[in-house]
């Protein structure tokens, strides 16, 4: 049995759209974030329009960034893409 690319699961695309979408609306531009993740702005770019993966560490600072704390509809993107993919990939 292959293993499909996650870069492409359904999880991974909606977690990355939410982050595109929360960066958008806490009116952060592309550079400025990339400029806290210690990264080039063409980075950010080619993460949410998923033809870079988003390193894990990289995830942890979005989320800080993103006030992961205060914002429920991404806090149930990154359950999905951590727990609820995990639960399904695991129990076959």
């Amino acid at each position: 049995m292959s293993k499909s690319k996650t870069i492409y699961s359904p999880e991974y695309i909606e977690l990355i759209d939410i982050l595109a979408s929360e960066r958008k609306r806490l009116d952060l531009s592309q550079a400025e974030v990339a400029e806290q993740l210690g990264l080039r702005q063409t980075d950010i770019s080619k993460i949410e329009n998923k033809e870079r993966r988003l390193d894990v560490l990289e995830l942890k600072k979005l989320l800080k960034i993103y006030r992961v704390s205060k914002n429920s509809k991404l806090r149930i993107a990154i359950e999905n893409f951590f727990i609820k993919d995990n639960e399904h990939e695991y129990s076959s």
